[in-house]
């Protein structure tokens, strides 16, 4: 795709995709779904004017199984009920905020600790298939540092019934992370946050076993391994 394409904004499914520069030059930076089937995939991206298609494919990726056993949830009340549907509505509608800037996408860990959960993992729950694991779980005492991967704007912060005390921050052109189970945030909504800025603390706040960081990558509101930012793993497109 030429310049003047890649500048006019595109879209997939109505999500946003991210435009970033290298070398000067402006590219898509698409997030491949998680559910894309093994073999040649073609992904239809909307603009102002036109609609381009780019043919994937796709190969397998095994991700590591985990069994969770759990003695039965308790039931949620009516209040609960209430407040889960409220928090949802909130990240959803923060995710469609614009932040018009290039991100910075070469990132830094932000925490320092052990690695206890990666990308991709599907669970199993007492047997029953469930969600798969959507970010990149770091151990670290309760109260270590959580610092910026990039620059960005903070979207939203809360304490949520799931996420715990977390930060939502788009690195810019709707590239999204969010931080959960923190202990304390140190960043307010709206703010302008520099890459290695410290934003928080980790925690066990929220739906965690135990205090870690939860990060969490989007991009055209689909989670990405984070690490992929970290090592740089892309393909660059001439069409």
């Amino acid at each position: 795709m030429d310049d003047s394409e890649i500048n006019s904004e595109y879209y997939y499914k109505n999500h946003l995709l991210t435009t970033v520069k290298e070398d000067g030059k402006p590219y898509l930076l698409f997030g491949i779904p998680y559910n894309s089937d093994r073999g040649a995939n073609i992904y239809s991206f909307t603009g102002k004017e036109n609609i381009k298609t780019v043919r994937l494919n796709i190969q397998k990726k095994n991700f590591d199984i985990q069994e969770i056993r759990f003695n039965k949830y308790k039931k949620k009340s009516q209040s609960e009920l209430d407040r889960i549907y409220k928090e949802r509505k909130e990240i959803v509608d923060a995710k469609k905020t614009k932040y018009d800037s290039y991100p910075d996408y070469n990132f830094i860990i932000p925490v320092d600790g052990i690695v206890t959960g990666v990308y991709g993992t599907q669970r199993y729950y007492n047997g029953k298939k469930g969600n798969y694991h959507n970010g990149h779980d770091i151990a670290a005492d309760t109260g270590a540092p959580i610092y910026a991967p990039s620059d960005g704007k903070v979207m939203l912060t809360g304490h949520y019934y799931y996420n715990g005390k977390f930060v939502m921050m788009n690195h810019g052109n709707n590239l999204i992370s969010m931080f959960l189970h923190m202990d304390d945030i140190l960043v307010a909504k709206g703010s302008i946050v520099k890459k290695g800025q410290v934003i928080g603390s980790v925690g066990n706040t929220g739906l965690s076993t135990g205090p870690h960081l939860h990060w969490s990558v989007l991009l055209n509101n689909h989670y990405v391994d984070p690490l992929a930012l970290v090592n740089k793993v892309k393909v660059k497109l001439d069409n």
